[in-house]
């Protein structure tokens, strides 16, 4: 019997631990913003797909949509994608920001980059929006939001 236990410990024990449910990571609350849309599973990486144009080698993902409430202004965006490693974390996320940074035809304009809580945070103006960018462990995030709602987004995403 202890073997047995000790076996489905071993074997689901991983498992549990590296769930594809990145729901956690989406907070009702953002600030002054509250969360009005949550996309998980694969509905979000579906999303996300589509918003590249392809598929993208993500293990999950999860799309959390915000606005504050009484304003009707673009609501905030924040998509999260986890990968298979630290390292392709960095690779995809760099890649965004070269391909946004060198395409002229991009409508992401004034690259800066922008430290919070020792993350390095590629910030883009376009379309109405500051876009956040950066990757901290597997994740890769990027957050679209108005001008006067990033320090919100930043104070609750970059910890």
């Amino acid at each position: 019997m202890r073997r047995s236990v000790l076996l489905l410990v071993i074997l689901f024990l991983p498992a549990l631990a590296y769930s594809d449910d990145l729901s956690g990571l989406i907070p009702e609350k953002a600030g002054r913003m509250v969360r009005m849309q949550l996309v998980v599973g694969a509905e979000a990486q579906a999303e996300v797909d589509t918003l590249h144009g392809k598929a993208l080698p993500a293990e999950a993902s999860v799309i959390g949509r915000y606005a504050r409430p009484g304003i009707s202004k673009q609501p905030a965006e924040v998509w999260i994608s986890r990968v298979r490693s630290e390292a392709e974390a960095r690779r995809q996320t760099g890649l965004m920001v070269h391909k946004m940074f060198e395409n002229p035809q991009s409508p992401f304009k004034h690259p800066r980059r922008i430290e919070a809580n020792g993350l390095s945070v590629y910030r883009f103006t376009g379309m109405g929006q500051e876009h956040l960018i950066w990757s901290k462990g597997d994740l890769v995030y990027w957050i679209s939001v108005a001008p006067d709602g990033v320090d919100d987004m930043v104070d609750v995403f970059c910890r």
